[in-house]
């Protein structure tokens, strides 16, 4: 039974069985089933309790750990100043929690003067410290001290300036850079624009690059012996803060009524303009009248000639000076190479359409010549280097540049479906495809001439016969009975007659016999000789002067849009 306090009220009447008896009643301070009794109020000290105790756990814990890094934070040199006798009065103390070592600055004796220098050899020099009396780290005896001579040793230190190596401080000056000097310069001769300004101070990579920001304006090659350049010079600090010397500013004046400025923007790039006129204009005195390509064939002829900005005729042209050597479908590769140069007449009536004066082809390594000139009766032809004229008795093909479909000889013709001799070569090209005559010679046949279709048939010299077929018309002027030049067009590429599609039939007959004409060895042409072969040497000594300072192809894309 569990004792509960109560205080006594008294007896209280109660009636039992009709009869009046005194009943005995106690109250309790608390009644516990009575579920709206309230609560007493209890008074906790719990909070206050955690906060004294955090603290008290924090000095502990703080103390603890400055007692160990406090007494291990030094190298072995330094704690060789502790004092001995305290040393040894922390080790009695150590069985404490904490070891107690007194450290004093550095130059300070840690004896009293009456004292007599202890000999510390063989004792403990740094007492060892431990928790609860392990030792976990041990004492140092004088005899591992590296100086001393078992003696203990005051050091005295010092705290000292790194020093400095002047060499490795950029000064950055407060001196303002000299003025800008202007210079004048005199092209002589033999010199170059570039070697001028390089033997001013500037460097060359810089030379060059304001030299050829002036060639889309005009051609550097063009300067003549005696041209005068203004130039201004300005020392600028480069990346590592030395002074160099930088060109800012060129000028110069091409003709009467020209000036061309070159100046360097912010960044070091030079930008070249006609003082007066929009950024990209060309100088008016850069007309040029003769240009000079020279490339690799690479996938045709015609496509990187046309990529270089020659005319089309100018690359007929060429092709017509070596139809009589080289058959441009099977002999020329995309390795090989050409170069041609042309511009206004240097010979001949005509003065003002460009001509082909200089034609080179390389093909497998070997390279063939020739230049344009007009003899003294009027005749003009090309002429390799000892004067033999390039134009033989037959054109190796009468069409340039196409594919030879099928060869000569015996064969299952296409149409009639047997075994027949085929007389002659067929290219294939495309509709329209301008045929050319293959030598000088008389027409006999112009017209339709049975499974030939429209065809033509050339007389050359009493010996060889020539036949173009399968024609889609005669050029003008083919007639029977007239005459023709070598080269000359006489008609286009058709399909007419015995045809499965456009091409040309080319045959040539010997004697009124067919022979092949891929193995035909045509006669030479002329041989300069006297007064004309003198007059030519001199014609191409003046080609190959004017070459050297002809703008090259990718400057003639500039000048001719």
């Amino acid at each position: 039974m569990i004792a509960r306090g109560y205080r006594k009220t008294g007896n209280l009447p109660v009636a039992v069985n009709g009869a009046s008896q005194p009943v005995h009643v106690e109250q309790f301070d608390t009644d516990f089933d009575d579920p709206f009794a309230a609560e007493p109020t209890r008074t906790s000290h719990w909070l206050l309790t955690t906060c004294i105790a955090g603290i008290a756990g924090t000095l502990v814990v703080g103390a603890a750990i400055l007692g160990f890094v406090g007494s291990t934070g030094y190298s072995n040199d330094a704690m060789a100043s502790i004092s001995t006798r305290e040393a040894q009065r922390s080790n009695m103390a150590s069985s404490g929690f904490l070891e107690s070592v007194t450290l004093r600055p550095f130059g300070e004796s840690f004896f009293d003067e009456d004292d007599e220098t202890p000999e510390v050899s063989g004792e403990f020099v740094v007492p060892q410290r431990g928790v609860t009396g392990e030792a976990v780290y041990p004492g140092i005896s004088a005899g591992d001290l590296p100086y001393g001579g078992g003696r203990t040793v005051v050091l005295d230190a010092e705290l000292a300036v790194a020093s400095v190596n002047a060499e490795n401080i950029t000064t950055i000056s407060k001196t303002p850079p000299p003025e800008p000097v202007d210079e004048t310069i005199r092209l002589a001769a033999g010199s170059t624009l570039v070697d001028e300004i390089v033997s001013r101070g500037v460097t060359r990579e810089a030379a060059q690059a304001l030299v050829a920001s002036i060639e889309p304006v005009f051609p550097t090659k063009q300067f003549k012996d005696g041209t005068e350049f203004e130039l201004t010079l300005e020392q600028q600090q480069d990346f590592y803060g030395r002074y160099v010397i930088f060109p800012v500013r060129l000028a110069f004046r091409p003709g009467p009524t020209e000036n061309i400025l070159v100046e360097a923007d912010e960044d070091g790039h030079f930008v070249a303009r006609i003082d007066g006129e929009k950024e990209g204009t060309a100088s008016r005195y850069a007309n040029y009248d003769h240009f000079r390509t020279k490339a690799r064939v690479g996938s045709s002829l015609y496509a990187t000639a046309k990529d270089y900005k020659v005319p089309d005729y100018i690359t007929a042209e060429l092709t017509r000076v070596f139809a009589y050597d080289v058959d441009f479908q099977r002999q020329v590769k995309a390795s090989d190479s050409f170069e041609v140069f042309y511009g206004n007449p240097l010979t001949g009536s005509s003065k003002k359409r460009k001509v082909l004066h200089y034609a080179q082809l390389t093909l497998g390594g070997k390279t063939k010549t020739y230049y344009r000139f007009t003899d003294a009766e009027g005749q003009t032809d090309y002429y390799d280097e000892q004067g033999r004229s390039a134009t033989k008795s037959l054109l190796k093909t009468p069409v340039s540049g196409f594919k030879l479909t099928s060869g000569f000889g015996m064969r299952r013709h296409p149409l009639l479906g047997y075994n027949k001799m085929h007389t002659g070569i067929d290219f294939g090209a495309p509709y329209g495809t301008p045929i050319r005559a293959a030598g000088n010679g008389k027409i006999e046949v112009a017209g339709r001439f049975g499974a030939y279709g429209i065809a033509v048939k050339l007389k050359h010299n009493g010996k060889y016969e020539t036949l173009y077929a399968h024609m889609s018309r005669l050029a003008d002027g083919i007639r029977a009975g007239g005459n023709v030049r070598q080269g000359q067009v006489i008609g286009y590429v058709g399909s007419t007659g015995r045809s499965t599609g456009p091409h040309l039939h080319y045959e040539v007959r010997m004697n009124d016999r067919p022979v092949n004409p891929t193995r035909i060895k045509a006669s030479g042409g002329r041989q300069l000789a006297d007064k004309d072969m003198k007059t030519f040497k001199a014609l191409k000594s003046r080609i190959i002067a004017m070459m050297k300072v002809a703008p090259t192809g990718t400057r003639v894309a500039q000048v001719q849009q």
